[in-house]
């Protein structure tokens, strides 16, 4: 726990990730000058996505373990105050990331500025945010896979000491890492991109297709629907394909072959049907699970390509 000067006290995960949200926070507007966005419009961003973002990622997290939360053992509904409540569970990644993209849409229409120069000044503040949020989270207990044996992979950054004294996969510094790299791309994309919302677009997509594997690899405090799916893979997924729509649509307004935009998105949905396929094969199949996470990954390097090469594609042409 942390001492607060003013009295009170914080855990060390809630201290850390409030120190790295205020330096993104401050990053975010610094860099709203280059995007012609206003540092007025950039605190409102930023103070918004705060809000809405913790209050969606909290309600996506309730939504899912509403039983749990506001029901007693014996089944009768005890108030809507656990969710006020973080200390009763937590928040999900993907209600945060919606409710970035609501504050990015609310802040352009209030401040009159462009909503994807938002979004393009706020990505790789944003990405960096999510890789140090990953970092720091073995401080709430979070963060571990399936149990490592292999003596040389039993140190830091491979596995990390659980509470029972055995090693576990570390998963969110794999998480950290991978945000990390497309934190990198973005702020390259970021400098050489000619069109608002190619930035935001290529860190989107990175960010959705490189943590959908991670997520599988998780076994700490998963949100489930239907038994096996993972509610942060089918955001993460979901995410991706509005990324991929909003650039076809782009695309489409300049011409782009209708049988083009079909195709597209013909062999999106086969990559998540496969993802979705490799998630059932992992949980209901004897399958080797190198074999699974293999043909997992060579489909999300396929959906990452086909949504990158799709923004950056209408990035290049004029019109």
């Amino acid at each position: 726990m942390v001492n607060l000067p003013w009295g009170g006290s914080v855990s060390f995960y809630a201290f850390w990730l409030a120190l790295g949200a205020l330096i993104a926070a401050v990053w975010a507007v610094y860099r709203a000058h280059d995007h012609e966005v206003g540092a007025p419009c950039a605190v409102l961003f930023v103070l918004l996505s705060g809000v809405l973002g913790l209050g969606l990622g909290r309600a996506v997290y309730c939504g899912v373990r509403y039983e749990r939360l506001f029901f007693d053992p014996r089944g009768e509904f005890i108030g809507l105050a656990p969710f006020l409540d973080f200390s009763q569970g937590g928040v999900n990644v993907i209600g945060v990331l919606l409710g970035v993209l609501l504050a990015a849409l609310l802040s352009g229409l209030l401040c009159r500025r462009s909503v994807l120069a938002i979004l393009d000044s706020a990505c790789v503040p944003g990405l960096a945010l999510f890789a140090y949020a990953r970092f720091v989270e073995p401080f709430s207990g979070m963060g571990f896979g399936d149990l490592v044996f292999e003596e040389a992979l039993c140190r830091f950054p491979f596995a990390m000491e659980n509470g029972m004294g055995d090693y576990a996969l570390s998963v969110c510094f794999i998480e950290a890492v991978l945000a990390f790299v497309a934190a990198v791309i973005a702020f390259i994309v970021d400098i050489r991109s000619k069109k608002n919302g190619t930035a935001a677009g290529v860190a989107l997509a990175l960010l959705c297709v490189t943590q959908i594997l991670p997520e599988s690899l998780r076994l700490d405090d998963v949100l489930f629907l239907f038994i096996f799916a993972r509610v942060s893979q089918i955001g993460y997924a979901a995410l991706l394909a509005g990324v991929l729509a909003a650039s076809l649509i782009r695309g489409g307004r300049r011409g782009l072959s209708g049988k083009i935009i079909a195709l597209e998105i013909v062999l999106l949905l086969l990559g998540v049907g496969v993802c979705i396929g490799a998630e059932f094969a992992l949980d209901k199949t004897n399958l080797p699970n190198t074999l699974v996470y293999a043909v997992m990954l060579a489909a999300l390097l396929g959906m990452g390509f086909l949504t990158v090469h799709r923004v950056m594609k209408e990035d290049k042409i004029d019109g």
